[in-house]
């Protein structure tokens, strides 16, 4: 017949996962959250490497100047991702906050 012998299949241990727990800190979050937060990783990451934290505030300066606060205060915020602790970020996004009406916000920038 001459057919191949079958060996006897052995119990292989399964590989163990040797990456690192990305989501450690994360178990309280949803998948959808935990994605969300990923790809907010991702973008800040992509902008530190594009652009400066001086021209993203060019930027903002123009937004604001042209009344587009809301514009204005997403390219804030990535100026602040990028380095938080940018006083002149800081302050022009409390001013963008009062300009939208939250003065909430804009105390609470304007007290750390």
């Amino acid at each position: 017949m001459g057919g191949q012998a079958r060996g006897k299949k052995k119990n292989k241990p399964k590989r163990k996962d040797k990456r690192p727990n990305r989501d450690a800190g994360f178990v309280t979050l949803s998948p959808q959250e935990r994605m969300k937060l990923r790809m907010h990783e991702k973008a800040k990451k992509k902008t530190a490497e594009k652009y400066s934290v001086e021209q993203l505030l060019e930027k903002t300066e123009e937004c604001m100047d042209s009344f587009d606060f809301e514009m204005a205060g997403l390219f804030c915020q990535r100026a602040l991702d990028v380095e938080a602790t940018n006083l002149q970020a800081l302050d022009m996004l409390g001013h963008i906050y009062s300009e939208l009406g939250d003065t909430d916000k804009a105390k609470e920038i304007s007290f750390l």
